[in-house]
């Protein structure tokens, strides 16, 4: 190797290829070359190793050929066409894609002249963004009102945009603050919105919402990392004069709500008042990466869709009425949430006590009054556990007369002397023919119409020719005189409570179902839910619109008419027609005898109690009318066992328990027994407003990987973990404990942050206490209750209030396990309280301080004579002690009407000293 030099540091430049300067002198360079001095570079490697080559030409082969494969082939079908401008991309990812007008049987051409993106994989989906939006202007002042309008005048649904829409926003500082966003119609005289005199500001202390223009988009910050918590930048807004369509995102991993623990992404959810199902638009939802809640609520008069896409996307498509109102709840836990919606819902519901006892309705399919006589004669002699009866569910028609005959005044009496309550089913349905009812109301022009002639629309409910109350007509004063007259026959029942049968319209003979685009938006489950409604173009009573715009109101209102007539504002009303703001015990019908519809309940019990809807029940074994007789014992022992966790508990006439085996019975009584010892826990998350019901991510969103999707078990309020049996012949469940636990009945202890096999019979239900608290319970040992005439009577949930308390309490230790503490609380009425607490150090100190608001109102209910109320506590129970497994007893012998706080020191006899992480004395 050789290099060529240039003279001895001349400097002089050379002109290559004139042939004179050219230098004829070559010496060898004799350093040292560095190249040669090293190892090779790594880059030298991989060109010059083969086998790594071929490796690396595969790789980018199996990359490049499919990329240009794709582009090649489909690239044709991809966008808007050659002849339309591009205002988004059509290349987001599949997960984005948003459905565009009709789901199926749309060619390309067609797709395309919509303004969408079409592939023949995805069919025909919306850009990023959506051509179909609204245009703000960019003249709109923060916090004004504002006019859209539509960026495409025709709609992917074929129908023209809503020319122009309103939109308000508004801010509310309570509860952590809440955003509101609506969109409402204008009318055609209607002059535009008039600035305030002072605009909105839109932020909170945490958040800021910012709106984009010219094209509509809402955006809800944080203010501390700028982070997206809230867009509808992802997806369409689409307005017609009927019909919405709107994509949320809540920046959100895990979603719940709609009446479910958990919405699965890629699922579309009809919201729809039928018989087993209700209108519950509030979906709330978690970000794994901020550890944040937050939520959204809107409103669903009529049928309404709620789609998740696999990105969490949530597509609302919906009838539209007057105005759209959707509010943005921040969180950001889950009991900010729970305080935010329930500051908008005002939905708290305190029946009387009596109420959370078991209530029983003959609803055999042919109602025959000899065997109702029978069987309520049987419950009474069998002393069996109940403290209300319908009688049978199709006695009392609201068009019927209501008279009571000798037969039915008979069963009452024994009601009455037995110390029952009466509780009649009425069904809101109006039998057609000659009778009063139907004729005043057909003049008064309040009835559901046919869509053909417009007469008063002629269905089948329970065997009956029918027609129906437009309950939400705007004929109110004609609706008023109208159910004056009809309540004026309820009340010669002299009830105690009622439970509102048929409140949302059905008609058993219904085969009407709309063709292809008669409603400008067809769900795909709709057909199933239609069969049990009215025809789909039955109009309402006070104009051409349809009623299925409007359905989910109808029930509604039903109750409202009727709460308003009864004087207590928190009588006990049961219905199956509610929305998110009703103020009544909640119970489906037609809910079949299976495995799969008690899972179902576990998960819509699960789902409302978290957003706010909490007296809620399910028909224990079910209550469909078909099938009635195919029950098998185990599932309403499991039935049976989980209903009694729920506020409300009703069972059929035929699933009372003298209705199963000798074993079924036992179960069954021990199951009742446990719920009543249980009621004032129950009755105090009530009085409280506090969530019942809870899955599990509610307290330990840290372990949202086990806890996402986990509503086979969930929490009782804050102090209880449950794990109902829920599929047949099990002998072991898998049951995750984010914590140290303590089965409640026993005091095991179960090792935290682990899934156990847990090993079950058939009379189990697994009840554990989390470490901290204290459960009040009664002390109940049997179905029976001694009276001062030395007669005995079944429990009832009265008579459970003069059983003495019975406390029971798990440890929660520092860190050295030597100064452990739990507290708890029983609110027996607003105004009166017990507050309990448990210090465990050198000594054992139990502790109750009384809180009073209205001392007189107290004495009379808790220490005068003929008292309702026992307020006595004789032991405490403790488990988790850090130095034994045994569980401590004490007698406490506490009593209210005696001293109004108790405090007791009893000695530690298990203490061994402080101690340090690794067990060695301090």
């Amino acid at each position: 190797m050789f290099r060529r030099q240039d003279g001895n540091g001349s400097k002089t430049p050379h002109q290559y290829g004139s042939g004179n300067n050219f230098s004829t002198e070559i010496r060898y360079d004799t350093t040292t070359i560095p190249e040669f001095d090293k190892r090779p570079a790594f880059i030298h490697i991989l060109l010059l190793n083969k086998t790594i080559r071929l490796f690396v030409v595969l790789g980018l082969a199996s990359v490049v050929i499919p990329a240009f494969a794709y582009l090649f082939f489909f690239s044709k079908e991809i966008g808007h066409g050659n002849k339309r401008d591009i205002i988004g991309t059509c290349g987001h990812p599949t997960l984005y894609h948003i459905p565009c007008g009709y789901p199926h049987n749309l060619t390309r051409n067609e797709c395309h002249l919509m303004g969408c993106c079409y592939t023949s994989l995805a069919t025909c989906y919306h850009s990023l963004p959506s051509e179909h939006q609204y245009i703000i202007g960019s003249d709109w002042a923060t916090g004004e009102p504002a006019i859209l309008t539509p960026h495409r005048l025709v709609t992917p649904y074929e129908k023209s945009a809503l020319k122009e829409v309103r939109f308000d926003v508004s801010v509310t500082e309570d509860t952590g603050g809440r955003f509101r966003f609506l969109l409402s119609k204008m009318d055609e005289n209607q002059e535009p919105p008039l600035a305030p005199t002072t605009s909105t500001k839109l932020e909170t202390a945490d958040l800021q919402v910012q709106v984009y223009s010219p094209t509509f988009f809402i955006e809800v910050k944080r203010k501390i990392d700028h982070e997206v918590i809230f867009s509808t930048a992802r997806g369409p807004l689409v307005v017609t004069d009927n019909f919405i369509e709107w994509t949320l995102h809540l920046g959100a991993d895990i979603l719940f709500g709609l009446g479910r623990a958990y919405l699965e992404p890629g699922t579309k959810y009809l919201l729809l008042n039928n018989q087993n199902t209700s209108a519950v638009p509030i979906i709330m939802g978690y970000n794994l990466k901020l550890k944040l809640f937050n939520g959204l609520m809107f409103n669903t008069p009529g049928l309404t869709e709620v789609e998740i896409v696999g990105s969490r996307l949530i597509i609302v498509r919906a009838q539209l009425g007057e105005s759209f109102d959707l509010q943005f709840l921040p969180g950001p836990t889950p009991a900010m949430l729970y305080r935010q919606s329930k500051a908008i819902l005002q939905n708290q519901y305190t029946p009387p006590f009596w109420a959370y006892g078991v209530h029983v309705c003959d609803q055999s399919v042919k109602r025959n009054l000899t065997i109702v006589r029978q069987d309520l004669e049987l419950l009474l002699n069998d002393t069996v556990m109940f403290d209300s009866h319908c009688l049978h569910n199709d006695m009392f028609w609201i068009s019927d007369t209501m008279t009571i005959d000798k037969d039915v005044e008979s069963m009452l009496q024994l009601l009455r002397d037995a110390g029952k309550k009466f509780v009649p089913a009425i069904v809101l349905a109006v039998g057609y023919g000659g009778n009063p009812t139907f004729i005043d109301a057909r003049e008064k022009g309040i009835l559901l119409r046919h869509a053909g002639n417009q007469l008063a629309y002629q269905g089948r409910v329970r065997n009956r020719t029918a027609v129906y109350v437009d309950w939400r007509t705007s004929r109110s004063s004609n609706l008023t005189e109208w159910f004056d007259a009809q309540w004026e026959k309820i009340l010669n029942l002299e009830a105690d409570g009622y439970v509102l049968e048929e409140a949302s319209p059905r008609d058993e003979r219904n085969s009407s179902l709309p063709r292809p685009k008669q409603l400008i938006y067809q769900p795909d489950q709709l057909n199933a839910s239609l069969a049990e409604m009215l025809p789909w173009n039955t109009l309402l009573s006070d104009s051409l619109q349809l009623e299925l715009s409007q359905h989910n109101l109808i029930g509604v209102q039903a109750l409202d008419v009727v709460q308003r007539k009864i004087a207590a504002a928190n009588a006990f009303v049961v219905t199956g027609a509610y929305d998110v703001r009703s103020r009544a015990a909640t119970l489906p019908s037609n809910i079949s005898s299976s495995w799969i519809s008690l899972r179902s309940e576990v998960n819509r019990c699960i789902g409302l109690s978290v957003v706010g809807v909490s007296f809620t029940g399910t028909p224990v074994c079910g209550n469909a009318p078909l099938g009635r007789a195919n029950v098998s014992e185990e599932l309403c022992i499991r039935w049976y066992q989980f209903a009694s966790l729920l506020p409300l508990f009703r069972v059929t006439a035929d699933r009372t328990p003298n209705k199963f085996t000798h074993f079924g019975r036992r179960v069954m009584y021990a199951v009742l027994r446990k719920r009543f010892s249980l009621l004032e826990y129950m009755n105090t998350l009530l009085l409280e407003d506090a969530p019942y019901l809870r899955p599990m991510f509610y307290h330990y969103e840290e372990a949202s990987n086990y806890t996402k999707d986990l509503w086979e078990q969930f929490m009782l309020g804050e102090a209880l973990l449950v794990a109902p049996v829920l599929l047949p012949q099990m002998t072991q469940i898998a049951i995750y404990f984010p914590d140290t636990f303590y089965e409640l009945w026993g005091g095991q202890k179960m090792p935290g942050n682990d899934v156990l096999q847990y090993a079950v019979v058939e009379s189990d239900l697994p009840m554990f206490l989390r470490p901290g608290f204290i459960v009040p319970m009664r002390d109940i040992v049997e179905e029976l209750v001694d009276l001062d005439n030395g007669t005995s009577v079944p429990l009832t949930a009265e008579l459970s209030r003069l059983k003495p308390l019975h406390l029971v309490g798990a440890f929660d230790c520092n860190i050295r396990r030597w100064k452990c503490s739990m507290t708890g609380r029983i609110l027996f009425q607003p105004g009166f309280r017990l507050d309990f607490g448990v210090d465990l150090d050198d000594r054992v100190v139990i502790s109750v301080i009384a809180n009073v608001t209205s001392t007189e109102e107290v004495q009379q209910v808790a220490c005068a004579e003929g008292a309702t109320l026992n307020v006595t506590i004789g032991s405490v129970q403790l488990y988790g002690h850090p130095n034994t497994t045994q569980p401590l007893s004490f007698d406490f012998d506490y009593d209210f009407c005696q001293q109004d706080s108790k405090r007791m020191e009893y000695t530690n006899l298990y203490r061994k000293g402080p101690e340090d992480p690794y067990g060695n004395l301090s």
